[in-house]
Parts: C-alpha cells; structure tokens; sequence
C-alpha cells in the first residue's frame, strides 16, 4: 500500500515475473520507499501508458524509462555464497537487494557456523564491504527510487526520512536472579556459594528470597520509566523452554513468572511476546509445548517471537513459527556483531528460499543487543553509547526503525554486567 497518498502507483515490466523478483521489487517499493505498484506484462501497453512514473526490470530498453539489466540471479533458483557485482551504473540493484535481503549466503553449504550452529559473519563478504554497518538495501533502494521519481525524488525523501523511529525490545532469559527458583535450584546455588566461601552472596540471597531486598534482575519498572521518558513502548520476549544448560528461566508453571507477564501485558496489551528456547529452533515438539504454555499463561497466543540465542536452522524453524501462526519474528540480527544482517532496518515479509516464496510471516530487524556489545565486542560501557549513535546516524539517514535488543539482567549491574546499570538510559538519550 502507498505511505504516501500524493504519489500515484508505480508501472512496473518485466518479461519474468517470477517469485525473486516480486520479492525485491516488494521489499524496494513497498517495504522502504513506500510506494505501490502494479504490473504490465505487456510491453506494449506498458510503454504507451500515460502513468508518468515507469519502471523497467529487463526486456528491450525503452528510452526515457528507467531500465534495469537482470543479471540472472532473480530468473534462477540458485543459491550463492557470493552476491551480484555491486559495482558500477550497469548493477542490478534487485538482485543484490534480494541476495542480502533473503540472507542467501547463510543457505548455502559452504556457510560458516559457530558453536551454536549459527551463521558466523566474521569475515564474510557483507562484514568485509562494510555492509552490516548501514542498512545498505535501503540505500539501494532508494537510489532505484531517485531514478523512478526523478525531480519528485528530494520531496520524497525527505518524507522517508522523517519515518525515523526507535522500537525497545527486551529478552527475558531469566525473569530473576533469585526468586521464584524454588528450594532446589536455590539450595544448590547456596551450596556453591558456601563452598566458594561467598558469604556476601548467600546472605543477599536469603535477604531477597526474605522479602527483605530487591531482586537485581526485577527492573521492570524503571526501564519502564525510562522509555515512557522518552515516549517508547517496549516488547517483552519472555523465555518458558524447560530448564537445561542454555535455558536458565523460572519454569512456565511459576506464579511468579506469570504474575510478571501479565502486570507488563495489562499496562501495554500486546507487548509481551515469546522467546522459543535454545532447543526450539531444531525441535518443532519442543517448540509447540512453550508455545501452548505461553497460551495457557496469557490467555491468547503469541503473535510475535524471537529465538533464544537467535539461533536459526534455515527455512526450518520459521516454517515452524508460521504453522503455529506466530506473524511477526524478531530475530534477524547477529550475536557476534552490531548492525544490519538483511541490510533492511524496516520490517519486510520472508523469502523462504527453499519453497522459493514470499511468506506472511514478517521480519523485525535490530541492529545491537547489548550481550553482543558486552560478551563478544568487548565494549567498555562508557563506549557504548558512541557505537549506538553511529548506529541511529545510519537508520536516520534512511528513515527506518532503529530496534534495540537487551536484556533486564543487563540493567542489574551484576557479574559481567558492573558498570552497566546507566548504559541504557543512555543509549536511549542518544538514539532518541
């Protein structure tokens, strides 16, 4: 649908339509530059048309029409580990914007993966170009959308860029550091503590479990504040799997746990969503238990969700999202490295290059989680903040949606978080 009522539609042509090209054509007009358009597949009719704003992906170039070369990967099904020449006038912006856009190069083979069997980005060609530090297919994009408009181009971009916007997300791995564990977990974690001669540790956690103390993890409510501070709405991703070594959250089952996600959902409906766990995203049995449980909790299904560890089987676990009707997924982002994996700040639909389709199933993009910053970037605190401003100046100067991804054990100042606890506030101050 059009964003913008002033602008009529685009006329497109192509000799193949096929489901690549709607794709880019798709994630281009509609997703970035907001414009809807309409197909002629006769050339004919196509160049006699008196629509003034043409297209031309293919075919016989028709002077005064702006034409892009196909360079093949859109007619073809072929997956490959290397993208379409991104260098001079003769490019095909298409192309490239679907090789990125669809994250090909993770499909293939010879795909580079770390311990936890998810794509490794380091030292692959987007990392190397320098893709991943701007939304680059919206750059594409938008040079595509100044040779359609042309002269109406400055108008119009002017108005993209003011959609500029920030959207908080927070995983909830672990809804507290001490309560709600029960007397097993409790008592082991005493036990360790007292071996380890930390009397500090087990007198707070007995003061907490007492009443007597506040949970590090239970910050609710001032990142609550802060982002009313600064007229945010977040969305909460809460983890149910069942406990093991990369699962750590207060079972599904827990009072407290479902107290907590429906205090979050009565303040803001809609806001508290799904977290599938580690094994989830292999394990379609697994998934559809937490799934039912997140149901049984909150009295309606999840509509969105997004990965533990972002991890990912490709075309697998999205399909499984979809057949339990989740709509929205929040997990194109790396663990490894700040910035844009798809090359898209906005939200666009899956291409599920297995079934070499367009899906309904809607991807949400962030561009830093604060683990990613912490754990493998090695960023001091006070540095921080500096990476997120290089981070909005790149979505400001496209208009799209800077979404942040961090957790509430970040804001306790506990363990490798110390020194933490003013990080986000921060951050939002300077990307707002």
């Amino acid at each position: 649908m059009n964003r913008f009522s002033s602008l009529p539609s685009i006329l497109v042509h192509t000799p193949t339509m096929t489901p690549r090209v709607n794709a880019a054509l798709q994630w281009a007009l509609d997703a970035v530059l907001g414009l809807s358009w309409t197909l002629e597949a006769d050339h004919e009719a196509f160049v006699s048309s008196a629509l003034p704003w043409k297209f031309q992906y293919g075919g016989t170039p028709v002077e005064g029409i702006h034409y892009v070369r196909p360079e093949g990967l859109l007619e073809s099904t072929d997956l490959r580990p290397d993208p379409p020449d991104g260098d001079g006038e003769e490019r095909d912006v298409l192309a490239l914007i679907f090789w990125m856009g669809s994250r090909m190069e993770e499909s293939c083979a010879t795909a580079s993966r770390d311990a936890h069997g998810r794509f490794d980005p380091t030292g692959s060609i987007p990392m190397e170009r320098g893709w991943l530090a701007t939304p680059v297919c919206e750059h594409w994009a938008f040079e595509l959308g100044a040779a359609i408009l042309g002269p109406l181009w400055p108008e119009h971009v002017a108005r993209l860029k003011a959609e500029y916007a920030v959207e908080p997300t927070l995983d909830i791995d672990s809804a507290f550091a001490f309560l709600g564990k029960g007397w097993w977990r409790t008592g082991g974690a005493m036990g360790r503590d007292l071996l380890r001669g930390h009397w500090v540790h087990v007198l707070r956690r007995v003061r907490v479990c007492r009443g007597a103390a506040q949970d590090p993890y239970d910050t609710y409510a001032q990142v609550q504040a802060w982002h009313t501070a600064h007229g945010l709405t977040a969305k909460w991703f809460f983890l149910l799997a069942r406990f093991g070594a990369h699962d750590k959250g207060l079972p599904s089952k827990s009072s407290r746990l479902q107290a907590l996600m429906r205090d979050l959902e009565e303040g803001c409906p809609g806001s508290v969503q799904w977290h599938p766990g580690y094994a989830a995203a292999a394990d379609a049995e697994a998934m559809g238990a937490e799934f039912e449980a997140f149901k049984e909790i909150m009295d309606r299904p999840p509509a969105a969700s997004r990965q533990h560890y972002l991890r990912m089987v490709p075309g697998q676990t999205r399909r499984q999202l979809m057949a339990l009707g989740i709509r929205d997924d929040h997990t194109e982002g790396h663990a490894a490295v700040i910035g844009f994996r798809g090359g898209f700040s906005r939200s666009r639909p899956w291409y599920d290059l297995e079934k070499e389709a367009l899906t309904d199933l809607v991807l949400h993009p962030f561009s830093a989680m604060d683990a990613t910053l912490c754990r493998y970037m090695k960023v001091g605190p006070d540095a921080v903040p500096g990476h997120m401003q290089s981070l909005s100046d790149a979505v400001r100067e496209v208009g799209g949606t800077l979404r942040l991804l961090w957790h509430n054990e970040s804001l306790s100042s506990e363990g490798e978080w110390a020194g933490w606890e003013q990080v986000y506030p921060n951050v939002l101050q300077v990307v707002c």
